[in-house]
């Protein structure tokens, strides 16, 4: 047994594209020269900053042209206890240009979504969401979903489509544009 990479800060999400190993640190999108050998040992590159705290993990997975990486990456708190600056650029998939550099919001209100998955016969991007806490038993649950770009699903105003979070001060219209 060796450690193949060190120096990272909460690792979760990992991407091998040709020769760039890409991991998702909990404040940090960061990209390796990888060779093929059983330890990376050369300076990693920061290519996005991520708010760290929180719910730590960041998935990541590539698009299937490996052209763009999608990234999740979870709320600060349960409902946005601390704030909605603090939740800024959280609850959300991240979406970053390879070519580019740039990223992006793909899509917002998912309050941990941790684990994507590209539907192998639509193309469609999936993913799991650890919702909220607080509201009893199983409520509201977890869930899997189809994710579009652009949209909103409703953390933390609402759940499980138009259900609102009154312990939330509310906005009406993302109420009303949320997905389920």
């Amino acid at each position: 047994r060796e450690t193949f990479l060190s120096g990272l800060n909460q690792p979760f999400g990992m991407a091998l594209l040709g020769k760039d190993f890409y991991v998702g640190n909990t404040d940090a999108l960061m990209v390796f020269p990888y060779d093929g050998s059983t330890k990376i040992t050369g300076p990693g590159r920061k290519l996005a900053d991520f708010k760290p705290g929180g719910h730590w993990t960041r998935s990541i997975l590539a698009s299937p042209d490996a052209s763009r990486l999608y990234i999740g990456v979870g709320s600060l708190t349960n409902i946005a206890d601390q704030g909605f600056e603090a939740e800024v650029n959280r609850a959300a998939i991240h979406e970053y240009d390879i070519v580019t550099g740039k990223t992006r919001i793909f899509a917002g209100g998912l309050r941990n979504p941790v684990g994507l998955a590209w539907e192998p016969s639509t193309g469609v991007l999936w993913t799991v969401v650890n919702e909220r806490d607080g509201l009893g038993d199983e409520t509201p649950p977890d869930y899997l979903t189809s994710v579009t770009d652009g949209g909103f699903y409703g953390w933390p105003y609402c759940y499980w489509g138009q259900t609102v979070d009154g312990r939330v001060p509310q906005d009406g219209a993302l109420v009303t544009s949320a997905r389920r």
